[in-house]
């Protein structure tokens, strides 16, 4: 499960390195995308401990969920 994370991470980090992150938008995005990296961070420390599974899954779907809109956005 944690490599499956670190695969979402990943895929949160890249950024087109020709494009310009002056906008409002951007700066916006860029947020977003830091308080996902945080979310991802959390849930991949918890899921070695956690013992509520069905709390964790519903976690993680959200997460997916905000990752794919935010991809979508970007």
């Amino acid at each position: 499960m944690r490599q499956r994370l670190a695969g979402v991470r990943d895929a949160l980090l890249v950024l087109d390195t020709g494009q310009e992150w002056h906008a409002l938008s951007d700066v916006g995005a860029l947020r977003d995308r830091g308080t996902l990296l945080s979310r991802l961070a959390v849930l991949a420390d918890d899921v070695l401990d956690r013992t509520d599974l069905e709390d964790l899954l519903l976690e993680l779907r959200r997460l997916m969920i905000d990752v794919d809109r935010h991809l979508q956005e970007v």
